[in-house]
């Protein structure tokens, strides 16, 4: 019986040796601590970015679509273009924030009176979440008339760069996208019927596609 009490005390006393002396070795705790708290605060210090972020984009979203829908307003867009070349202004006063010419879909619609007017939810608009490089439908554009109502909505697709996981932004399913919405509607100004493309505005409409046809050249 001693023979084998003997060497489970031995084993017991070294175990309690052990013990006392890593509880007082405290060499390298803070690396330790770190390394435990490190990732969940790195998450949050990103997502918190990635958060501000898609509040810059929404605000000069709302900007951009208030200040080109004035041209629409006061009859100096009618009959430059359709909503490619509608967007691609959208897009300057954006300075193409996100790659937005890809990740932009606007509607423009009018009708007999404000409450006729209905506006579709835009859905995926083409957008493919097995396909990164899939671009976003241009969306409707109507030409309006003087006096007419007209409501202009831009969705833009937002990709997110951090999981849904950490920052439950996404609102598309399984596409790492986030919706952001902007929305403005006004009566267009009492300007002559038949009214045509303001001067200057072409030409720079045309540089501004031109400039886009490049850069997707350069891509390819």
């Amino acid at each position: 019986m001693a023979a084998i009490t003997n060497p489970l005390s031995s084993l017991l006393r070294r175990g309690r040796r052990l013990r006392r002396r890593y509880k007082d070795d405290t060499d390298g705790a803070t690396a330790v601590e770190f390394a435990i708290v490190a990732v969940p605060f790195l998450g949050l210090i990103f997502g918190i970015l990635e958060l501000a972020l898609v509040f810059f984009t929404t605000s000069v979203l709302t900007q951009s679509i208030s200040d080109t829908g004035r041209l629409v307003r006061v009859g100096a867009f009618q009959g430059c273009g359709t909503v490619k070349e509608f967007k691609a202004l959208i897009c300057d006063g954006m300075q193409n924030l996100m790659n937005c010419e890809a990740n932009l879909r606007v509607d423009l619609i009018t009708g007999a009176s404000f409450q006729s007017v209905s506006l579709a939810d835009p859905g995926l608009s083409g957008l493919d979440p097995d396909d990164e490089d899939k671009e976003i439908d241009d969306g409707t554009y109507v030409d309006t008339g003087p006096g007419a109502p007209v409501v202009l909505q831009a969705s833009f697709y937002y990709p997110l760069a951090l999981p849904n996981f950490m920052t439950r932004l996404e609102t598309i399913p399984n596409s790492q996208r986030h919706v952001i919405m902007a929305t403005t509607a006004f009566r267009n100004e009492p300007f002559p019927a038949g009214t045509t493309c303001r001067p200057g505005l072409l030409e720079q409409i045309e540089g501004l596609t031109n400039d886009t046809l490049d850069g997707l050249g350069d891509l390819l």
